[in-house]
C-alpha cells in the first residue's frame, strides 16, 4: 500500500509482482479518449484486477461491473512484452472512471508515481486528449508525444511527432510530478471532441501506442465499435456521477461534496 497527500493511496488487492512493468495511465478528460482507450486495453486482453486507488476526499462514487461492486479508480495487469524496446515483462493499466477535482490531481499524479517507482516499473504512458479548436473536423486529429527527459529516447526509437506549447490538467500534473523523477514519462496526446466522448480519438491513441505492445496487434474495426459501447457506458456513468454529486450537494450536509 503506497499512501500520498490527501489520504491518497493505492491497495492492492492482488500481490502481484509487477517488476519491469510499463503501466499505462488513463482517466476521464477531453473526449474520453484516455479512460476509453484504457478500457478497452483492459477487456481486449482480459487484463486482472489487482488493486485500486482510494482517498478520503474522493465522491462516494462505486462503478458496477456485471453486478460486482468495483472503485472508480482501478489498477489491472497482464504479462506481455511491452514498452521502449520490448523490455517491460508486464503490462499495467490504471482507470479513472471519476474526474478528480482540480486540488486532488498533483496529489494523484504524486502517487501514482511513487507506486510505479515503488513497484520497480520501468516506465509510464498516460493517455490523454486535447480539445479541437473551434469545430476542426476529427480527420484532422493526430496523437503528439511528450516526455521528460528520462524518456526522450522514445523519440530516437519511435516516430511519435513531438509537442509544443503548455499542458495542463491531470497530464499537466502527471508531467509535472515527473520532471526530477529518473521514472521515464511519456503523455501520448490526441485532438478529441470536448462536448462527447470521440471513439475515434481513441482508436487513435490505441493505434500510437501498439509499438510499445509490439505482440499485441490492435484491429482498429472491431476496436471503434467496442469503444463505441465503452464511452456510452462511461458517458452514462460520468453522467450519474455528477447528477448524485449534485443531488447530494442541495440535500442538509450535502456541501462538504460541493
Amino acid at each position: 500500500m503506497s499512501d500520498g497527500a490527501e489520504g491518497i493511496r493505492v491497495v492492492e488487492t492482488r500481490h502481484l509482482p509487477i517488476k519491469d512493468s510499463m503501466v499505462v495511465v488513463g482517466f476521464p478528460t477531453f473526449g474520453l479518449v484516455g479512460s476509453v482507450a484504457a478500457n478497452y486495453l483492459v477487456h481486449s486482453m482480459d487484463m486482472k484486477l489487482i488493486g485500486h486507488i482510494v482517498s478520503r476526499d474522493f465522491p462516494p462514487t462505486v462503478v458496477m461491473e456485471n453486478g460486482v461492486v468495483e472503485t472508480p479508480v482501478r489498477i489491472y495487469a497482464t504479462q506481455v512484452v511491452c514498452g521502449i524496446d520490448g523490455k517491460c515483462n508486464q503490462l499495467v493499466v490504471i482507470i479513472s472512471d471519476i474526474q478528480p477535482s482540480l486540488e486532488q490531481l498533483n496529489p494523484i499524479a504524486n502517487v501514482i508515481l511513487d507506486w510505479a517507482e515503488e513497484k520497480e516499473a520501468l516506465n509510464v504512458v498516460a493517455l490523454e486528449g486535447h480539445p479541437f479548436k473551434d469545430d476542426s473536423p476529427s480527420s484532422e486529429a493526430r496523437v503528439v508525444a511528450m516526455a521528460n527527459r528520462s524518456a526522450m529516447g522514445i523519440f530516437d526509437k519511435y516516430s511519435f511527432a513531438k509537442a509544443s506549447g503548455m499542458v495542463t490538467g491531470f497530464t499537466g500534473a502527471l508531467l509535472l510530478a515527473s520532471v526530477d523523477r529518473k521514472l521515464p514519462v511519456v503523455c501520448l496526446v490526441t485532438q478529441a471532441h470536448k462536448e462527447y466522448p470521440d471513439a475515434n480519438a481513441s482508436a487513435m491513441l490505441l493505434e500510437a501506442i501498439n509499438p510499445l505492445v509490439p505482440l499485441v496487434l490492435i484491429d482498429t474495426g472491431p476496436l471503434r465499435e467496442k469503444a463505441l459501447q465503452i464511452e456510452q457506458e462511461m458517458r452514462k456513468n460520468l453522467d450519474e456521477h455528477r447528477t448524485s454529486i449534485r443531488d447530494l450537494a442541495k440535500e442538509p450536509g450535502g456541501e462538504m461534496y460541493r
